[in-house]
């Protein structure tokens, strides 16, 4: 978990164009590679998390992301994986996770800002398709 020191200024997630900014390394990474962004009320990056897995799947747990954005006092989650195939189409591993996800942050209070998919240049929102 990666906290970010106070004397650099937090970036502001406001919407989609700023999470894919966040997010861009993701783009053209080999790997499979899970990103998640807590925020405050405000929608400012408090820190973040990164897994990298194997070339065509990652294993995060909803545990996990619980217990940081506890630790993190968050608001707001969003999330982000790259699928190196180059097709950004959310897998049904990926819409139910997200789902499931989404349900255990609302029982903390969190929300789930977001869950994007990338491959490229190509991102699609799990939220813009009504998943979140």
């Amino acid at each position: 978990m990666r906290v970010l020191p106070s004397s650099v200024p937090s970036p502001h997630i406001v919407d989609l164009s700023a999470a894919c900014l966040l997010f861009a390394g993701l783009r053209d990474a080999a790997r499979e590679t899970v990103a998640i962004a807590y925020l405050d009320p405000n929608r400012r990056l408090l820190g973040m998390r990164h897994v990298v897995g194997g070339r065509d799947h990652v294993v995060v747990s909803i545990r996990r992301i619980a217990a940081d954005a506890l630790a993190f006092d968050a608001w707001g989650v969003v999330m982000a994986h790259n699928h190196p195939s180059g097709d950004a189409t959310p897998s049904d591993r990926d819409l139910a996770f997200t789902r499931a996800l989404a349900a255990a942050l609302r029982t903390l209070e969190v929300v789930l800002v977001d869950h994007l998919v990338i491959a490229g240049d190509r991102v699609t929102s799990l939220r813009a398709m009504g998943v979140v």
